[in-house]
């Protein structure tokens, strides 16, 4: 019997040993630029994922382009919220392949799908760690280009759920880069996530679309749809070509022109809506957002203000940042919803602060200690860190071997979400 299979537009050999090392096992997706393949290192046993461009595409350099791209964003960025490239090589039919890290879990498409909507919580938490991947790419210059929910992947590391994995940056675009090919200037995403000046300029898109892309699966995780999506045949009737055409011109037209669906979610918190509308989903780029670090910010304080504390890795390459970036943890329901407290009320959510904080007059003091300059050094950077992306600075002074950190005129829910995320570094970081 041949091994030979037929998968997809890819011919390949089950058992197989690519270039002496990766053995095929089988194929485990396919996908508009090659087929992945479940495959195991023939000498360390470690299972990895191999993409084979489609044979029919192994002599169009503009699609080499294209899956080059995605092996030098995932093998070059280094964050742990994008999937990692180990490998690449070429196959004995000369077809470039990409060895990436083996996942087991589940894309976020189909949990939506499973589930209907996500919890506001677990929405906030999956969509802070999307940001903190594209960071890291706009960081290098790269823009995604083709975020949606189905290339993003859900897995699980250690005892954490719902570690993120952003997928497939074969279309990204490289800005720094001349564009020989004019790759940049085609119409390239999925419709249904595409910023409206990815449809009407798109040779002139910057990082603005991928937070516009993070706004569409926001509100799908939440909505458990997209704003702007296909419109469905009359009576469930098989769309011809032409009538897809047609069904694209209005979705394209629609997300140019119409504002998104009204979102109802009455278990959000306040503002958090009208975020996404007005922040991430706005039709003119200069409205938006201007960086992910900007939306991960937002996220952040929406999510420390939920009742149930997120948890949330921190972006890459930040330091000093918080070590996990988790949100308020000992703020009671009772705050969530206002934003100045008696003094009672705070002075009893001090308390669960911990030992470490206290009031002096109106202020909210933190005072610590530490023969380790450098020690001291870092909580610092912590604390400018958490101070710079909420935008509420507190006064830090060091007198060695005392570091105090002091919010004046403390009364404000903001001023407990700041010094419950410092908190929490604290902790985590040995102190």
């Amino acid at each position: 019997m041949d091994n030979r299979r037929q998968v997809g537009r890819q011919t390949v050999q089950i058992g197989e040993v690519v270039e002496g090392r990766y053995r095929i096992i089988r194929p485990i997706a396919e996908g508009g630029m090659g087929t992945v393949f479940l495959a195991e290192h023939w000498l360390i046993k470690r299972r990895v994922a191999i993409k084979v461009l489609h044979a029919e595409l192994a002599t169009d350099a503009v699609m080499i382009r294209r899956f080059m791209n995605e092996a030098l964003a995932a093998g070059t960025l280094g964050h742990p919220n994008i999937v990692e490239s180990t490998d690449m090589g070429f196959t004995k039919s000369d077809i470039p392949y990409i060895v990436f890290e083996y996942l087991e879990g589940t894309p976020l498409a189909d949990e939506v799908n499973r589930l209907g909507s996500l919890p506001v919580a677990r929405a906030l938490k999956i969509a802070h760690q999307i940001a903190s991947a594209l960071e890291a790419a706009h960081d290098a210059d790269i823009i995604h280009r083709d975020l949606k929910s189905d290339n993003i992947f859900l897995t699980d590391k250690g005892e954490e759920h719902d570690h993120v994995k952003v997928l497939d940056f074969g279309i990204s675009r490289f800005l720094a880069a001349s564009d020989k090919t004019g790759v940049g200037g085609n119409l390239l995403g999925t419709p249904e996530f595409m910023a409206p000046e990815q449809i009407m300029t798109p040779e002139q898109i910057d990082r603005r679309a991928d937070i516009y892309a993070l706004g569409v699966v926001l509100y799908e995780m939440l909505a458990g749809k997209v704003p702007f999506g296909y419109d469905t045949p009359p009576n469930g009737a098989k769309k011809t070509p032409s009538l897809d055409v047609e069904a694209a011109h209005r979705l394209l037209g629609r997300i140019v022109n119409e504002p998104p669906p009204p979102l109802v979610r009455d278990d959000a918190p306040p503002g958090l809506v009208e975020m996404l509308g007005e922040k991430l989903l706005a039709k003119n780029p200069d409205e938006r957002y201007q960086s992910m670090a900007d939306v991960q910010a937002s996220l952040a304080a929406f999510a420390g203000i939920m009742a149930k504390p997120v948890t949330i890795p921190p972006p890459l390459g930040k330091a000093p940042r918080p070590a996990t970036d988790p949100m308020i943890a000992e703020i009671s329901d009772m705050t969530v919803s206002r934003s100045r407290l008696e003094r009672a009320e705070f002075l009893r959510e001090v308390q669960q602060l911990g030992k470490r904080w206290s009031l002096a007059g109106d202020d909210l003091v933190c005072d610590v200690y530490s023969r380790e300059m450098a020690k001291l050094a870092a909580a610092v950077g912590s604390a400018a860190a958490i101070a710079d992306e909420m935008e509420h600075h507190p006064k830090i002074s060091i007198q060695f071997p005392h570091l105090r950190l002091t919010i004046t005129r403390a009364t404000n829910v903001v001023d407990l979400v700041f010094a419950a995320r410092l908190e929490a570094w604290l902790r985590d970081n040995g102190w």
